[in-house]
């Protein structure tokens, strides 16, 4: 006899096909696919990926630029989370958030022109992914929920995003992965915290938790870097990343115990020193956390949402507490915040051919898009959409 957790599991699986595929249908509001890609080949504006939550039960994935203007629309099944894209194949993609039953791609000259990819047997989303460096490939982070077992799944893009095969993340419920700029290597977070679908969101090994950051090469497939926290941290779950491009990794982590310590939330890991260390059986190597204050890991109740890399800054927002802050990457010393109520999403306002960083744009869960620019926070535009944890410029 089948087990009711089998059951549930099915229908979940059953359900969340069934929203997908009606996904597919829904009517798409989008400028003519002219404008789009005038926008795109001039390569003189930036241009950003967000989920959003439109009217009740309506989920979007939604492209707009720099002046917050709307260039696209495209509906989705179920609420999304990260997103990822590459600029010069225009390939785009929006997951699911956890536990995730699709992932959706588009081509950004051609918004309208979407396909919906559900997971396979045994796994689900967990809300990022990232492209290859020539494009042709998406990674994915899954669960391997029967297994407690993280792994990225590999999709070819050249071929329908037909799902070709899966890497070990070496730990625990991987969430952002990101590519190393200019490199074949992916750094994954894993936020060690174990879920299964019968459970919904639920964390199931809070007291075992064992976050990391795991380097795989996919030349190879093989894993080259792998770094864990100290254990006196091992209940700050490593969520969200961000790499420069000297090959420096930032991270915002989520504590999960009762007896936060000031320190662990956010940091850095050098990914050479990272990689050196683990071929010598070590951890920690190139490891620097961050020193919040007291009253700010308060303020933002030991949680932080999103990283990025801009300019001379990582920049941070912690939507629990309304704050956004930016770190200098040089000195490691917090050099402004802003208040921002419901702030999440966060990337750079770079333009031109050059790609010059001209500021940082906001995005709140109040429908708003802000940018910082000279120090100077200004209120872009506000949409009825609520936008969703993240935004990714294009």
């Amino acid at each position: 006899m089948e087990s009711p957790g089998k059951r549930s599991l099915r229908s979940l699986s059953r359900r969340g096909l069934l929203k997908c595929v009606v996904s597919s249908l829904l009517p798409v509001t989008a400028f003519t696919s002219e404008v789009m890609a005038s926008t795109i080949d001039s390569q003189t504006r930036s241009l950003y990926i967000s989920g959003a939550r439109g009217s009740v039960d309506e989920y979007l994935a939604v492209v707009f630029d720099e002046q917050g203007e709307l260039i696209a629309r495209v509906p989705l099944s179920a609420r999304a989370h990260g997103a990822a894209s590459h600029r010069h194949s225009h390939r785009a993609c929006i997951f699911a958030r956890r536990p995730g039953m699709y992932l959706n791609t588009f081509d950004l000259r051609l918004p309208s022109m979407h396909k919906t990819t559900i997971p396979v047997s045994g796994r689900h989303f967990y809300g990022h992914g990232a492209y290859s460096e020539d494009g042709d490939f998406l990674y994915a982070t899954e669960n391997d929920f029967e297994s407690a077992r993280g792994v990225l799944g590999i999709y070819d893009a050249t071929k329908g995003y037909q799902r070709i095969g899966e890497l070990d993340t070496a730990g625990i419920g991987p969430h952002e992965v990101v590519r190393v700029p200019g490199s074949s290597l992916l750094v994954i977070a894993n936020g060690g915290i174990q879920t299964h679908p019968d459970n919904g969101r639920e964390k199931l090994n809070i007291d075992t938790m064992e976050p990391s950051l795991t380097i795989i090469d996919t030349r190879t497939g093989k894993i080259v870097g792998h770094h864990l926290l100290h254990d006196e941290l091992h209940q700050v779950s490593i969520r969200h990343l961000a790499c420069s491009d000297d090959g420096v990794v930032w991270f915002a982590g989520q504590y999960e115990g009762d007896s936060p310590s000031t320190q662990g939330l956010a940091g850095s890991v050098d990914i050479a020193q990272s990689v050196r260390s683990f071929d010598a059986g070590q951890s920690h190597k190139g490891l620097v956390l961050i020193d919040l204050p007291a009253t700010m890991q308060s303020q933002i109740s030991h949680y932080l949402s999103s990283v990025a890399i801009i300019g001379a800054h990582a920049v941070f927002t912690a939507s629990k507490g309304g704050l956004a802050f930016k770190v200098n990457r040089l000195t490691h010393q917090i050099d402004g915040s802003y208040s921002i109520m419901d702030c999440s999403g966060v990337a750079s306002i770079s333009v031109g051919a050059q790609r010059k960083t001209n500021g940082v744009l906001v995005t709140s869960g109040t429908g708003d898009i802000f940018t910082i620019k000279d120090d100077e926070l200004t209120s872009l535009t506000r949409y009825s959409e609520q936008w969703d944890n993240h935004v990714y410029q294009t």
